[in-house]
């Protein structure tokens, strides 16, 4: 049995060793919620990084919050905070429905911009912010922290290496149970003209493990079935299958015993479930020809990282693989703050530093979650809906 417990290369600069090195950057937080919250805890662990400015829909909401962050400056209107020129991107964090109205004010006071999940609540939505910001040669990226994790980081690299060999199928859930915390049908989860709705809530965390695994690529096909709460018109469980298209005409040889594998290269099957009934194990299990690999729980936020080597014979093992990455304790002024709402959000740092190094470099996207995937998952998303019957936020009920 191997371990490891240092954390491979950030993709977007194979030559930093440390994930949390990154140069200076200027942070205004937009929305002072729960996310918002975690995510301005986690920049704690970035000396470089510096929230100068916070905004929510009350100026009361706004102080409390930066009293508890020692925030220098808060606003009571989102739009007052973007005057602010000291601020250089804005962390949105702020309800689903607000997304393109509060992107859009961002790029357009010409702050680059991380939009929490979900980017958008329709494709079209998505298209028009990504536009405005390509036209003001801004940064946008829809915060998908997961990609930034180093056990993440760690299981592309095995799959670039083809250490799993032909992958061929993923499994990816994402269950909580949102009774914990919230209450029913009060709460914005519950919402559909806010956003609310597992679709949004938590579909983008297993569709974007599923297209991390098959390239980034479009589905040819997808079939869904699910809950859907007939009285909020909102969805509540959602199991999903995506089928990948060929990506060749040529089916492999596997290794040394010459047997032809029957798989078209990049054909495969990704089944996902996501939902807000129940807590799951929360994990993402990749299988090749060759072995499989196990993303451990929490699957949207992990630390752990396991790999089963197939040896010579149906059911077999060879050799296994652990890989560990522990997240940056808590400072005390982490602690002091009221330490994180949800589980391993210190990895927040890991996104946070990745985007200041690529801003630094002058990208205008981040190469481990790029736009096009955004924009490919919210579509993947409005046809899980369809075919569920759910209304997307504009139409009245």
């Amino acid at each position: 049995m191997e371990s490891s417990s240092i954390p491979p290369p950030p993709m977007d600069d194979p030559t930093i060793a440390d994930p949390l090195s990154c140069p200076p950057l200027k942070w205004g937080i937009l929305g002072c919620g729960r996310v918002s919250h975690d995510f301005c805890q986690a920049l704690k662990h970035l000396p470089t990084q510096k929230v100068v400015a916070c905004s929510a829909r009350s100026a009361d909401s706004a102080q409390a919050f930066a009293t508890k962050h020692n925030i220098s400056n808060f606003y009571g209107s989102y739009d007052d905070m973007l005057q602010n020129e000291e601020v250089e991107i804005v962390y949105v964090g702020n309800v689903h429905s607000l997304r393109r109205s509060t992107g859009e004010m961002c790029l357009k006071a010409n702050k680059h911009v991380i939009l929490e999940k979900p980017f958008a609540c329709s494709v079209e939505d998505a298209e028009y912010l990504i536009g405005l910001a390509k036209e003001r040669n801004l940064f946008l990226m829809e915060g998908m922290w997961t990609r930034f994790f180093p056990a993440v980081q760690k299981s592309r690299d095995i799959c670039s290496e083809k250490l799993l060999g032909e992958i061929a199928t993923v499994y990816s859930d994402f269950n909580f149970c949102a009774s914990d915390s919230d209450e029913y049908p009060s709460s914005f989860l519950y919402q559909r003209k806010l956003g609310g709705g597992a679709n949004l809530l938590v579909g983008p965390y297993p569709m974007a493990a599923a297209s991390m695994y098959f390239g980034g690529r479009a589905p040819d096909r997808i079939q869904a079935v699910g809950q859907v709460d007939q009285e909020m018109g909102v969805e509540l469980q959602v199991a999903a299958v995506l089928s990948y298209p060929a990506t060749g005409t040529e089916k492999p040889i596997l290794g040394s015993s010459g047997m032809v594998y029957p798989k078209l290269p990049g054909t495969g099957v990704a089944t996902l479930s996501y939902g807000m009934l129940c807590e799951t194990p929360e994990e993402t299990v990749v299988v090749g020809s060759k072995g499989r690999m196990k993303i451990e729980g929490p699957g949207h936020c992990p630390t752990k990282l396991n790999v089963e080597l197939k040896a010579e014979g149906r059911g077999q093992v060879g050799k296994t693989l652990i890989f560990d990455y522990p997240l940056p304790k808590d400072t005390p002024e982490i602690v002091e703050a009221g330490g994180f709402v949800y589980p391993n959000s210190a990895g927040f740092c890991y996104e946070a530093a990745a985007v200041a190094r690529c801003i630094a470099a002058g990208k205008k996207e981040a190469p481990q979650f790029t736009i096009e995937e955004t924009k490919l998952n919210l579509k993947i998303i409005e046809k899980v809906r369809d075919q569920l019957g759910v209304k997307p936020i504009w139409e009245e009920d």
